[in-house]
């Protein structure tokens, strides 16, 4: 794993940014409780004879605020899920739930991205590390008790907010 937690960090920061990008006009966003830890390995996908090995990683996220009514939610998830596929990345969910709407992506290197809609609009954008070096230096974190779902919406957009 030539990849620490820092540099993995870094990347899911340049997906996160390069998928806002993408999303004319950009909604209004915070950025998520950001977290980081280790994982063990699915049983036998460890190395030979280490059926325990652990798995660093990172995950950041954006919490959108901006408003995205029901009928344009459909809208924004095809923008993110073409501008992934055009970034040559898996698509490997779609959910076309009216009104929990999502998309989920792998990149080559082996991060995975998701939009994903809560029951009440909420909304996330994340994207998470593959298993990584640990770093000495951990990058900034919030405490680990923080919200799992993102905040309500409020910021309203003549654009992501129309009803038609």
């Amino acid at each position: 794993m030539a990849v620490d937690q820092l540099g993995a960090a870094e990347r899911c920061e340049t997906l996160l940014q390069d998928t806002l990008d993408a999303i004319a006009p950009t909604p209004a966003w915070q950025e998520a409780v950001p977290r980081a830890g280790a994982r063990l390995s699915q049983p036998g996908r460890g190395s030979a004879g280490c059926e325990s090995e652990l798995h660093w990683y990172v995950t950041r996220g954006r919490d959108i605020l901006t408003v995205v009514s029901l009928p344009r939610r459909a809208v924004l998830v095809d923008v993110v899920e073409r501008h992934w596929r055009r970034r040559g990345w898996t698509i490997t969910s779609l959910n076309a739930d009216w009104d929990r709407q999502g998309v989920t992506a792998t990149t080559p290197d082996g991060y995975r991205l998701a939009l994903r809609f809560g029951e009440l609009g909420e909304a996330g954008l994340t994207a998470s590390s593959p298993g990584v070096a640990r770093s000495e230096r951990l990058p900034a974190l919030s405490a680990d008790g923080g919200r799992d779902s993102a905040p309500l919406p409020y910021v309203c957009c003549p654009y992501w907010s129309a009803l038609a």
